[in-house]
C-alpha cells in the first residue's frame, strides 16, 4: 500500500495560521506600559498650542484619506467653532472617514499580531482618562472626555435651545484623545502603524479639529482647566476668559 506524504501547506495557509497564533506582550513591553501612559499625561496637560504643526497633521490626515487638502480656519475656542457650524448646515463633514481610515488599519494591524487579552490591557491602563472598575474588570475608557463634550453642547443650547445635538459633526479629536494612547503604544513597541503619529501631531498640537471639503475648523488648547473639589468642570479658560461662565 502507497504511504501518502503529508498535504503541503501553501504560504497563505502558513500565515493564516500564524496570524491566528497571536502573541503575547513580552515582559519588557508590559513594563513600558506605565511610560506610555505618562507620556500622554503630559500631552493632556500641555497647554501648547503649535499651529504650524497642526496645520501640517492635518493636511497630512487629508492626504492618507485620499482626500483634497482644504483651507484651514481657526476659531478662538470651540463655542465659537460650534456656533459657525450651526450656520453652516452645507458643509461636507470628512472627519469620519478620515478617522476610520487611520483608525481601522491600525486596528488590524494590531489585532493580527497580539492576543486580545493584551490589548484589553492595554486600552485600560496606557491611557490616563480610562478606568478599570469592579472585579470583572469592566473599563469605563473615557468618562472625562464624554463629561467635556456634554458640557460644551449644554453651553451651546443655553443660545440655541431647539438645537438637536445629533446634527454636529464629530470633531477628528477633542477632549478625547487619551484614546490615541492605544494605538501609540503598540506603534512604540514595534507594530508598523505609522499612519498614527498624524494623529498624535494632530493631539499635541491644537484643542478641537473638525474637517469638511474645503475647510479644516480648527481652535487652540485651553489655557487652564479647572475642576471643583467633587470633581465637576467648572472652568475652560481661552484668552483669560472662562468659556462656561
Amino acid at each position: 500500500m502507497a504511504i501518502k506524504s503529508p498535504p503541503v501547506e501553501s504560504l497563505a495557509q502558513h500565515l493564516s495560521k500564524v496570524l491566528m497564533d497571536r502573541r503575547k506582550l513580552a515582559k519588557l513591553e508590559v513594563d513600558f506600559i506605565p511610560q506610555s501612559r505618562a507620556k500622554w499625561e503630559k500631552i493632556l496637560n500641555d497647554r501648547t498650542t503649535d499651529r504650524e504643526q497642526a496645520e501640517n497633521a492635518i493636511n497630512a490626515c487629508y492626504l492618507y484619506a485620499g482626500i483634497d487638502r482644504a483651507r484651514i480656519l481657526w476659531t478662538e475656542n470651540p463655542l465659537t467653532a460650534m456656533k459657525i457650524l450651526i450656520d453652516r448646515p452645507d458643509l461636507v463633514d470628512v472627519g469620519s472617514k478620515i478617522l476610520h481610515q487611520i483608525s481601522d488599519s491600525c486596528d488590524r494591524q494590531i489585532e493580527q499580531q497580539i492576543a486580545p487579552e493584551f490589548i484589553h490591557v492595554v486600552k485600560a491602563y496606557a491611557n490616563p482618562r480610562s478606568q478599570v472598575v469592579g472585579e470583572q474588570q469592566k473599563m469605563a475608557f473615557d468618562l472625562l472626555g464624554d463629561f467635556l463634550n456634554q458640557i460644551l453642547i449644554y453651553e451651546i443650547q443655553k443660545s440655541y435651545p431647539q438645537l438637536d445635538p445629533t446634527l454636529l459633526p464629530a470633531t477628528i479629536q477633542d477632549y478625547r484623545i487619551a484614546y490615541l494612547s492605544y494605538f501609540d503604544y503598540f506603534h512604540q513597541i514595534g507594530i508598523d502603524i505609522p499612519q498614527i503619529q498624524l494623529l498624535v501631531d494632530l493631539a499635541r498640537s491644537c484643542g478641537c479639529c473638525w474637517a469638511f471639503e474645503n475647510i479644516t475648523i480648527l481652535t487652540p488648547k485651553p489655557s487652564a482647566i479647572e475642576f471643583n473639589d467633587r470633581g465637576e468642570l467648572i472652568a475652560l479658560v481661552y484668552d483669560g476668559i472662562n468659556i462656561l461662565d
